[in-house]
């Protein structure tokens, strides 16, 4: 039986959150235990080559309270509208009415160029009919409407122009401007060419 992969989290009254990750080591038999201690309003990066650690990591930091996941895939529901997605966790959580949530989600995209006809027109849209860096963004202002404490990019660079890693840069910036004291988390693969997050620690799993 293959050895298991935990990963625990708990928020001390000091304000920090700390998370430990168990790694099995490969053929050893070894568990390797890893801490974590992600101050609020820091940045950090987290280079995983394992793609069983990074889903580990995942599911732990998803559970944390407050706690947003913007998956690269954009994990949104085939048949619903993109607003009706933007709006659906948050309504989920008991967050404001739709017409509370509204302005937010106008100003986040208007940060991205997209306003008045061009909000309205993907606000209707499938999100079939959305490319891979629309659904990236549709990802993160549905996480931007739960209002986090814990924001966590997945693999958001991977397969992105130039263009559009410049516009991926600019979500944390965006989500820090609405929320200083929360923290965020790039869990990236270990691959060259990775942009500079500005992160406040990096970790190499």
């Amino acid at each position: 039986m293959a050895a298991s992969r935990s990963l625990t989290a708990a928020e001390p009254s000091g304000g920090e959150r700390v998370l430990t990750l168990a790694i099995p080591g490969l053929g050893t038999g070894q568990i390797h235990r890893l801490d974590f201690e992600l101050d609020l309003g820091h940045v950090y990066h987290a280079l995983v080559r394992s793609a069983p650690v990074r889903e580990a990591m995942i599911e732990k930091l998803a559970d944390m309270p407050f706690a947003a996941i913007v998956p690269a895939d954009g994990g949104l529901i085939g048949n619903l509208k993109v607003w009706e997605n933007l709006v659906l966790p948050a309504a989920y959580h008991g967050s404001p009415r739709n017409s509370d949530l509204e302005p937010i989600a106008a100003a986040v995209l208007a940060g991205f160029g997209i306003s008045g006809a061009s909000f309205e027109a993907l606000c209707t849209t499938l999100p079939d009919h959305l490319d891979r860096f629309e659904r990236r963004l549709c990802a993160f202002v549905r996480a931007m409407l739960t209002q986090p404490r814990l924001m966590v990019y997945d693999s958001l660079f991977d397969g992105l122009t130039r263009e559009e890693t410049g516009k991926v840069l600019q979500f944390d910036p965006a989500y820090r401007a609405r929320f200083p004291a929360g923290t965020s988390v790039h869990l990236t693969a270990d691959l060259p060419g990775l942009p500079e997050v500005g992160a406040h620690r990096t970790f190499h799993l």
